[in-house]
């Protein structure tokens, strides 16, 4: 197996190589190999389109300008590249918290009410509910993946770890379950 992975590595170094130096061919063939993957972890991390296809934009600079770093004896090209996408996304998701708490502490103190409205319970009571039976509708090796990976912070390898489970499976079982919960929500929304 590892005879099989040298030269894929190897082109792969090449190619980002190619891509640092301004190579629009390799940036063409980098685009169609990740564009959509990291769009995709976008539209789950972030949760919108415009931020998504923010992310897709962003990671492609921060891969044009770190490309040299990338060092295939540590791990893929494709670990290596959602890294980065991933890393830019929790760091749009912790500009937003501190967007947020900027806007709230700056808020004049007339606004300020320290008790929800009827309208705002009501809203949170039916979100709950939603997300509750969304996670009900997972199976147990989906709803304990998503809980590891997304409540308790632990990455794909991490999860496959805790659950004696392959790699690929764990995936499989994050990716399914998140699926799963957005259409779920999705039509309990529409409804």
């Amino acid at each position: 197996m590892r005879r099989t992975r040298e030269p894929s590595r190897k082109l792969d170094r090449q190619l980002m190589r190619s891509f640092a130096a301004g190579d629009r061919a390799a940036g063409e063939r980098l685009y169609a190999r990740y564009a959509s993957r990291i769009y995709g972890l976008g539209l789950v991390m972030l949760g919108n389109e415009a931020a998504a296809e923010d992310l897709v934009q962003d990671a492609f600079v921060k891969l044009m300008r770190s490309a040299e770093r990338y060092d295939p004896t540590r791990g893929s090209l494709d670990t290596w590249v959602l890294l980065v996408a991933r890393s830019l996304a929790l760091d749009a998701l912790r500009r937003r918290v501190l967007d947020a708490r900027m806007l709230e502490a700056t808020r004049p103190l007339d606004d300020l009410d320290d008790e929800p409205g009827p309208e705002r319970v009501a809203q949170t009571r039916d979100l709950v509910r939603r997300a509750r039976d969304a996670m009900a509708g997972l199976s147990d090796g989906q709803r304990a993946a998503l809980e590891l990976a997304y409540f308790g912070g632990k990455t794909s390898a991490e999860v496959a770890e805790l659950e004696g489970i392959p790699l690929g499976t764990a995936k499989t079982r994050i990716r399914s379950a998140l699926l799963k919960l957005r259409q779920a929500l999705e039509a309990e929304r529409d409804v």
